[in-house]
């Protein structure tokens, strides 16, 4: 942290709300990142996974840590930017969590403190009572793993292309150029999950992004690879607990908040 950052508040705020379809290449902060979703859908990629953020939800982003950032649509949200001192005391790694009601509303307002004439004591209270809330809410462990070998890597670039592609385990352990059980191996051990699991994972994050779009569930069941909406819907009420009709009306309703 450079003298200039430790003069401000250990927390400062950024609000964010883009009409259209919002794109950020390959950046970092050197506070680390609580960055909640009001509206829309935000995707977020490290060099080891990918995270979707929903209305509601919340991500965290450990300082100095290398990633992309993409919203499907219009989007509105939030960021805190936390001091390095204070990150020390949260994961070292990305976590999704979801936002209790006064925890969004917190950080709603502290979203506008965006630099020492700013703050006050009421800020610096609303704060401590922000992050008090912020470290009892339960993790959730719903990224999408990438694998770092570059054999691994190379399909998993090939699937996140295009999700429908329907080649079997072992045409993707010869592409990998590895035998069927040493790529079903390495690729549980990289990824912690069995291939066919992470590919469904891969399908459903991109259907979710297809629907945050506006594109139809028809389109987007056979566009990520199911044969039938019926098929593809079951599955997506399975991994994300809504129909894939509910999940359009809840990133529509949110546009209304």
């Amino acid at each position: 942290m450079d003298s200039s950052d430790a003069d401000l508040p250990w927390l400062l705020g950024g609000h964010m709300q883009q009409d259209t379809r919002r794109v950020k290449d390959i950046h970092s902060h050197t506070r680390g990142q609580i960055l909640g979703i009001g509206h829309g859908v935000m995707g977020v990629r490290t060099d080891k996974a990918y995270w979707l953020i929903g209305p509601g939800q919340t991500l965290w982003l450990p300082p100095c840590l290398c990633h992309t950032a993409r919203s499907h649509g219009g989007v509105r949200g939030w960021s805190l930017f936390i001091d390095q001192a204070r990150s020390t005391l949260l994961s070292a790694q990305p976590f999704l969590v979801r936002g209790t009601p006064l925890l969004i509303a917190q950080a709603e307002r502290l979203s506008h403190c965006t630099s020492d004439k700013s703050w006050s004591d009421v800020h610096a209270r609303l704060a401590e009572s922000f992050w008090d809330e912020f470290l009892t809410l339960p993790c959730a462990s719903v990224s999408l793993p990438f694998p770092t070998d570059g054999r691994l890597r190379r399909v998993a670039d090939a699937l996140s292309e295009n999700p429908a592609d329907a080649r079997e385990q072992g045409d993707w352990a010869n592409e990998a150029s590895m035998s069927v059980r040493s790529f079903v191996r390495h690729f549980g051990v990289e990824t912690g999950m069995p291939f066919t699991a992470w590919r469904q994972r891969l399908r459903i994050l991109n259907a979710q992004e297809r629907l945050a779009r506006g594109e139809t569930v028809t389109s987007v069941a056979l566009d990520v690879g199911y044969e039938s909406p019926g098929a593809f819907s079951a599955i997506f009420q399975k991994i994300t607990g809504h129909s894939p009709a509910a999940y359009i009306k809840l990133c529509r309703l949110s546009d209304k908040g």
